[in-house]
């Protein structure tokens, strides 16, 4: 049975690394004390900012909270170590020949991320998509919110969902706090001579008591930042969800560009499904407009037959991609290298003509994804277990009119087509790879083999979801098994006077390590095994992923617009 989602904690505790994992490799971690209803199985977690502002009386009150928990209770960080979290964030990785039973420790660092948040259903899901919504594009200022459809992989088929998620009032956690008055050590004095200045109240007494209602004031504000000293004061983080019925797990889950109310979804039992979910989606808004400072999950899942089931698939499959210039055509891949185009019957695409004819793209190895032109109505890519690229024209069908060999004795497991820069194409490979594809280098001819413009192997674990920036079109992000999310700017190159004129204005700068690449910008940790991370295409900077142990939501401090 669904559970209601907890309140954000307020408590942070240190994540460690074990001598055989190479899971957490960076110091950017965060990591989450979950805290769960007793009936609860949604938990949404809200990281809590350590602010070195806080007071001596606030300090003594968290110490006697911290000894009255018990086991679960976490030593508190003396101000020298608060200091350090506000310090510039620094790049950490073992070494690859770190001892067994060696024993690391990282820290959350608040100044890394403007934003991050935790959150988690009931069952972990494989893929999700974001909703396109009316609150607005280019949205920069805090609290944020937004739709998701995500899919379940549950331990029994009967128990899995498709569930339409609003996440809202994302507070600041982090990042710009640092340049708060909140930072200020003698914030309170300051907050009082505001008040003397603006004339608010000439008579009244400078008591903590005044302090604290002004600081209640401050946290009713939507576009307030995140009070780190007094999270509790700052608005809770919302989870409401409305889930669908599902056949089957779902491997993959796509909405679809021009109407984000019809989606279609891979199931592991061998079906390609399309579904309306209008009528969860307004389920979902009405639960937000009567609660709105409640989490709200609906007890029983909705059963609504889907719009339409394709069964000719012969193998369970993961590719699938709507295409963004032609309404409703569909393409969906599986693991015998069969390609299936869909195409709408009518205008308001309420059935489709399926032609499964597309079957020599990666010599019956496993299509792994597709991704549809974003400028060409009848052109998509696939890449495959071949460790090839095809490039495919539905006028010229049923073999592929490009064929590239972009890896060697490897999988390509996932792909995204630039939507800015049409003609570049990343790829995420099962080594670890990273490669960056120049389609006007590729041969209609097949005579030569293109190189990639670019490519990176930072990874230690395979590629599971690449996504380009839909606000810039050299930013890329990554996710792999390695439990990291990263975000790379490739229009970013080494400069040594550079480096060296950073080290000598601020010595807590890190060394930058000789194999570090240049171009990566950030990377995400606390995770575990990660499936999928996209950008918000109305939020600049922020990214959504998807794991084995849930959904972080979270904007890197040096992505995106400053806020």
């Amino acid at each position: 049975m669904p559970r209601l989602p907890s309140n954000f904690v307020s408590k942070k505790k240190k994540k460690k690394n074990g001598s055989d994992d190479d899971d957490d490799e960076k110091k950017n971690t965060n990591s989450e004390d979950e805290e769960e209803d007793e009936d609860g199985g949604y938990t949404v977690v809200g990281e809590d900012v350590t602010d070195s502002s806080a007071s001596e009386e606030e300090e003594e009150e968290e110490d006697a909270m911290m000894m009255a928990g018990g086991e679960g209770a976490q030593q508190k960080p003396t101000k020298t170590q608060q200091q350090k979290q506000l310090e510039r964030p620094k790049v950490w990785r073992p070494p690859e020949n770190s001892q067994e039973g060696a024993s690391d420790e990282m820290e959350y660092d608040a100044t890394a991320y403007d934003c991050l948040h935790a959150f988690s259903h009931e069952w972990p899901s494989l893929s999700f998509d974001i909703l396109r919504d009316d609150m607005g594009d280019a949205r920069s200022k805090f609290p944020h919110a937004f739709f998701m459809v995500s899919g379940t992989q549950a331990d029994q088929a009967s128990k899995n969902a498709l569930s339409i998620s609003r996440v809202g009032r994302l507070k600041k956690t982090g990042g710009g706090t640092k340049t708060s008055s909140r930072n200020n050590n003698n914030n309170r004095e300051e907050k009082k001579k505001k008040k003397m200045n603006s004339n608010i109240d000439n008579n009244s007494d400078d008591s903590d008591e005044d302090d604290d209602s002004d600081e209640d004031d401050d946290s009713d504000s939507e576009t307030d930042d995140f009070d780190a000293s007094n999270p509790s004061k700052s608005g809770k983080p919302t989870l409401h969800v409305s889930s669908i019925s599902h056949p089957g797990g779902i491997n993959r889950v796509r909405l679809m560009p021009q109407n984000a109310a019809i989606c279609a979804t891979w199931s592991d039992s061998g079906h390609v499904l399309a579904w309306d979910i209008s009528t969860a989606f307004r389920s979902l808004q009405n639960s937000v407009e009567d609660q709105k400072n409640q989490n709200v999950v609906n007890e029983k899942k909705m059963k609504i037959a889907p719009k339409k089931v394709h069964s000719k698939h012969k193998e369970e499959g993961y590719a699938l991609d709507w295409s963004s210039v032609s309404a409703g055509r569909l393409a969906s891949g599986d693991n015998t290298g069969s390609i299936h185009v869909w195409e709408p019957t009518d205008a308001n695409v309420t059935d489709w003509n399926i032609d499964c004819g597309y079957a020599d793209g990666h010599d019956g190895k496993s299509v792994e994804d597709i991704q549809w032109s974003p400028s060409e109505a009848t052109v998509f890519a696939s890449c495959g277990g071949d460790g090839g690229i095809s490039v495919w024209d539905t006028r010229q069908k049923p073999k592929p009119a490009i064929r590239v060999k972009a890896a060697e004795n490897c999988d390509i497991n996932v792909m995204s087509w630039n939507r800015l820069a049409n003609c570049m194409i990343a790829t995420g490979l099962d080594d670890g790879g990273l490669k960056i594809w120049d389609l006007r280098h590729f041969d209609p001819k097949g005579k030569t083999n293109p190189k990639p413009v670019a490519q990176f192997t930072f990874h230690r674990g395979h590629v599971s979801s690449v996504d380009w920036s839909p606000f810039d079109s050299a930013m890329l992000l990554s996710a792999a098994s390695d439990n990291t999310v990263c975000v790379w700017d490739l229009a970013v190159e080494r400069d040594a006077e550079e480096e060296a004129q950073a080290m000598a204005e601020n010595e807590s700068n890190a060394e930058i390590p000789d194999d570090l690449p240049p171009q990566l910008m950030f990377v995400h940790q606390g995770i575990t095994d990660p499936k999928e991370a996209k950008f918000h295409s109305q939020i600049p900077g922020l990214i959504v992923s998807t794991a084995l142990d849930g959904f972080h939501a979270f904007k890197p401090f040096n992505v995106g617009p400053e806020t």
